[in-house]
């Protein structure tokens, strides 16, 4: 149980130690750091002084003036032992006393005894004599590791603490070195400044901000704290200090910790605030205790809580609340037919966070059939130092009649791909604006994609066959759950000579639960064409970008050939124009002709425009024309070609960081590859010699995100904001490629 106290500081007398001596007293702080006292029987109102009446200056020298409850006032000097015999001149402040101190640095001087530094001390005065042995002194004279002031610093605190300091307890384990410490302290002990470990045996600083929890009983308010359990015995304190006090707890550590969820149940009644607390300090930790409170928080979830008020009163529901380390991205509904709501807000422990600074609103339908109802969706990212692993935070609808009504949400997902997910379908496509995607979902994204990417295994790789030990050019196909096109790819590729004598073929699975499959298929074409291929298996799914940068990466060609997996060559000898148009200088990148399979034009080269909302987009020239439409037979510099089967020489592939991996699942990589090329002051090249079929998206029309429209729309706005002023030149009236002639009425358009 947690003790009342009923004063925090302890003030000696100075009769409990005898009596001041007349003089200064030096005394021991450290190996070679002493320390001199003088006690003057007035205020002194400025700092004293301490020079050596000849020579150079005390350096480092540390001062500290403090009350003594008669009125006087005591003076402290750290220094470090002089080299040989010196008379030190002591000033007590510009018209105090002044005494000389004739200090032999071979004299044997006791050590420093806490009881006489804290004697007749007013408590502000023990408050500041206790920060600076704390924080600044052990700094400036590098004292930390000193046994003989981590003696000192002990025997003051447990000088300055009550007869019988107040216990604080260690409750949980968060991990195999760390538990979770539950403590009280006066209602008056407001802000935590620093808290300190002190033993016999050292000293350190508690890293992390501790957390207030519920008022409770005798005038006390609990705090919890993660503490590292290395070296706590039954004399270690702790030492908190706020700004005008300080405060002594002796740590109590029993032998059997329970676990974060096993605390959490044997509390009975839930408090909320407790909770977000706790799963605040582990998430702060080591991967053991974020994964203890996303345990607690997954067995024992809050119960959902939405508001429901008939037809006239506020309803309102939050189904989505991912946070992350930009921000938390919350989505859900609001209903207010009589205008009596002012705001919602998210709870963060005693603070109350709008979410309307911030915040996207769109029109919704909840319910169906007779039940459906109009309401106001919404999407915010609240820019909250909320920990990442919360999984149910707590939201206030707040009423113009000053009551709040709480929303918790379901338990969001843990899984970074699932989270991800979530966030892309925080928005409706169609309510997908850019400024909604820069204020609210951008961030969030971008901080959840990253989290995925950095998740991130080594892949596997298996050989089928013996590599070529120097082929001409390496082709990289990444795959994604549709295997469809396999045999058919296989069955062109085998059926060219040059392939088969100069191309190695690097399959790159990005859906790594279809290994197994693959393998096994792969095999059997190796068998029947008699054609080597290498299989590069990804951890974890991680998009079209990460997965052809990973097949580049085990490519030994000269020349990588990123080919999608429903593109198939139309006949033998597709590589031989487009090498040969990077055998110049001029140009970085190349792409060929593409076709629908009605043998219409899919693909002859991109360019950049403006979509409805002001955007900019990528588009095809051509697209949907036939064939042997004459503009699209003319080989030509163009903006950009489409990832769907583009070369590069690898040397620049690797110089310019081959696809940029931040963008979400697929789109925009292949036109931003291109503008990466072109600031290296290469062209990109369109070759129509060069003609493959393109089965175009059907490889990715399985994946849901991609399909909501959203992840293309975040890819665009991402791009354009790299881009934007790059692709603005290229596409003026007066830009070289358009001035050409090259692009047609329909990019104008």
């Amino acid at each position: 149980m947690l003790q009342s106290v009923p004063q925090t500081l302890v003030s000696l007398p100075v009769e409990q130690v005898g009596s001041p001596e007349a003089g200064p007293q030096i005394s021991l702080l450290a190996g070679s750091v002493m320390l001199l006292m003088f006690d003057v029987d007035t205020r002194v109102w400025s700092a004293g002084r301490l020079e050596p009446a000849c020579g150079p200056a005390l350096a480092p020298l540390a001062a500290l003036r403090l009350q003594r409850e008669d009125g006087g006032t005591r003076l402290l000097f750290a220094f470090r032992r002089p080299a040989q015999m010196q008379t030190l001149s002591l000033f007590a402040g510009r018209v105090g006393q002044s005494v000389e101190v004739a200090l032999d640095p071979v004299d044997d001087f006791s050590p420093t005894e806490p009881e006489r530094l804290l004697a007749g001390l007013t408590p502000a005065a023990q408050v500041s004599l206790m920060t600076t042995f704390l924080e600044t002194w052990p700094s400036i004279f590098r004292m930390r590791t000193s046994r003989r002031f981590v003696a000192l610093l002990h025997r003051l605190v447990r000088a300055s603490a009550p007869v019988e300091p107040p216990l604080v307890r260690a409750v949980a384990r968060l991990d195999a070195a760390t538990a979770l410490i539950e403590g009280g302290l006066p209602m008056g002990c407001d802000a935590i400044g620093t808290l300190y470990c002190v033993s016999p045996d050292g000293m350190r600083r508690i890293s992390g901000a501790p957390r207030y929890g519920a008022p409770g009983a005798r005038g006390l308010r609990r705090f919890y704290l993660a503490l590292e359990t290395a070296g706590i015995g039954a004399d270690t304190f702790i030492v908190l200090t706020g700004p005008n006090w300080f405060a002594v707890r002796r740590i109590e550590m029993p032998g059997d910790l329970a676990s974060l969820t096993r605390w959490w149940r044997s509390l009975g009644k839930p408090d909320p605030v407790l909770r977000e607390h706790a799963v605040a300090l582990a998430s702060s930790g080591a991967p053991a205790a974020q994964a203890a409170a996303v345990e607690m928080q997954l067995q024992c979830p809050l119960p959902p809580r939405a508001l429901s008020g008939g037809p006239h009163l506020p309803s309102a529901d939050i189904d989505l609340a991912l946070a992350t380390d930009r921000g938390m991205l919350v989505g859900g509904w609001l209903r207010d037919p009589l205008g009596m709501v002012t705001g919602i807000d998210l709870l963060a422990g005693d603070a109350a966070l709008p979410l309307g600074a911030v915040q996207h609103t769109f029109s919704g339908i909840v319910g169906k059939g007779d039940d459906a109802t109009a309401v106001t969706g919404f999407c915010a990212l609240v820019a909250a130092d909320v920990a990442v692993p919360m999984l149910q935070p707590r939201f206030g609808v707040a009423l113009k009649s000053g009551e709040r009504h709480v929303l918790v949400p379901p338990p969001q997902p843990v899984d970074v791909a699932e989270r991800r997910s979530r966030a892309l379908k925080a928005i409706p496509p169609q309510f997908l604006t850019g400024d909604a995607i820069a204020r609210c979902l951008a961030p969030a994204l971008a901080a959840i994609h990253g989290e995925l990417m950095a998740t991130q295994g080594a892949p596997r790789v298996v050989t089928l066959g013996t590599r070529l030990k120097a082929p001409r050019v390496s082709i990289v196909v990444p795959l994604y759950r549709v295997l469809d096109f396999l045999r058919v790819q296989v069955g062109a590729f085998a059926a060219d000579g040059f392939v088969r004598e100069a191309c190695e073929i690097i399959y790159v699975l990005d859906s790594p639960e279809q290994a197994d499959g693959l393998e096994h298929l792969l095999r059997g074409l190796h068998l029947l064409y008699d054609l080597p291929f290498v299989l590069v298996v990804m951890a974890r799914n991680a998009g079209f970008a990460a997965a052809s940068n990973a097949g580049a990466r085990e490519a030994r060609g000269d020349v990588v050939a990123q080919v999608n997996s429903d593109v198939i060559p139309t006949a033998a000898g597709w590589l031989s124009p487009l090498l040969a148009a990077l055998e110049g200088e001029e140009f970085g990148a190349v792409g060929p002709k593409l076709l629908f399979d009605d043998g219409s034009l899919q693909h002859a080269g991109m360019y950049f425009a403006p979509g409805p909302r002001g955007q900019w987009l990528n588009h095809h020239f051509h697209k949907g024309m036939p064939r042997h439409y004459p503009p699209a037979t003319v080989a030509r510099n163009v903006p950009a070609v489409t990832g769907a089967c583009l070369l590069m020489r690898r040397t620049l592939f690797e110089e310019v960081g081959g696809f940029t991996e931040d963008y979400v699942i697929g789109d925009y990589e292949d036109s931003d590859l291109c503008l990466k090329v072109r600031a290296k002051g290469f062209e990109v090249g369109y070759v129509p010699q060069a003609e493959l079929y393109h089965l175009e998206r059907r490889s990715m029309s399985v994946n849901a995100d991609h399909a909501r429209g959203a992840a293309s729309a975040y890819n665009a706005w991402l791009h354009a904001q790299r881009w934007g002023d790059v692709m603005a030149t290229l596409m003026t009236p007066d830009a070289a490629l358009s001035a050409s002639g090259q692009l047609e009425a329909e990019c104008a358009a």
